[in-house]
């Protein structure tokens, strides 16, 4: 009888209104009648706010140094968490039986209100997305966390991009990310900040000396590497590290790098030598910092384990 009760939608509107106190009433940041700051509460526990790390990586062996660990978020045990938060307040038969009246649609409410907190948080536009998806996510552990403490994470399915749920540094060397839905391609790059110039060290695979530094030309029509050789880098005699500017310009005369007119002028010089941030892509592609990380699975398996594939 009195699950018939409940059930009764004057009922939950009266429930409803009871949920947020006078003092509340009217608030235009309710969100669908509850409270917002309970809401946002329950939506960050979701998120893994206040979670122990312990309970994140039981052991320190599971997130060795430089590396990367993707996973998915088991949807019943933030449920079980949040449950276990809602509870506290039922302390009485009427306050259970509110509590199961409205469990649903607070369920409901706070699937939708997770996809903002981030986008809010970090004044970043809101994606638009099904509520309720899992939510997948990864830990990194590098001296990249640290060295650029401000890096740029974003994830896509297909050439759409999707919403980033959390991104917050645990620790000076470990990053931890929410995303929602699994993506089929997460990049990790430098942030940025400024403007920077650079060589390039020779790639392993090429039979080039270890110590030497090179310069991949690009075409000054388009920025984009031109298919011509690579120019050795010449250093200062008597001071290592050091370029020797006015050598290098010498090297560089004749080739695409010249202008219009065959000369190697400042705005020249500077496009081949400015450096683009440095990108990590885990998916299809890789590229950027490949040499520092290592990809172990595809999208498509990782897909295929949580059963999102036919």
């Amino acid at each position: 009888m009195i699950r018939t009760m409940f059930r009764s939608n004057s009922v939950l509107e009266l429930m409803r209104a009871v949920a947020v106190s006078p003092a509340q009433a009217p608030d235009p940041d309710a969100e669908d009648g509850f409270p917002a700051a309970i809401v946002d509460w329950l939506a960050r526990l979701r998120l893994l706010w206040g979670v122990p790390f312990a309970y994140l990586v039981p052991d320190e062996a599971l997130l060795p140094k430089e590396s990367i660990r993707f996973f998915y978020v088991n949807r019943n045990w933030t449920d079980a968490t949040v449950d276990g938060a809602l509870s506290v307040g039922a302390a009485t038969t009427r306050d259970r039986a509110r509590l199961e009246a409205l469990h649903a649609e607070l369920r409901d409410v706070v699937d939708r209100h997770e996809r903002k907190v981030w986008a809010k948080d970090a004044d970043q536009p809101l994606m638009q997305g099904a509520s309720g998806e899992v939510v997948t996510g990864f830990l990194l552990r590098s001296r990249a966390v640290s060295g650029w403490p401000a890096l740029h994470v974003r994830a896509y399915r297909g050439e759409e991009e999707v919403q980033v749920l959390r991104m917050e540094r645990l620790a000076p060397a470990i990053l931890l990310v929410l995303i929602d839905g699994v993506p089929d391609r997460v990049e990790i790059e430098e942030p940025r900040a400024g403007i920077q110039f650079g060589v390039d060290e020779p790639d392993p695979e090429d039979e080039r000396p270890a110590n030497s530094r090179w310069l991949i030309l690009r075409d000054p029509a388009t920025g984009e590497p031109a298919e011509v050789d690579d120019v050795r880098v010449p250093f200062r005699a008597g001071s290592p590290g050091v370029i020797d500017m006015a050598e290098l310009r010498r090297r560089l005369q004749g080739t695409v790098a010249a202008g219009p007119d065959g000369a190697v002028g400042a705005g020249e010089l500077a496009l081949q030598l400015l450096q683009f941030p440095f990108r990590q892509i885990f998916g299809p592609r890789a590229g950027g910092m490949g040499r520092v990380f290592r990809v172990t699975i595809e999208a498509s398996e990782l897909r295929r384990r949580l059963h999102l594939e036919a």
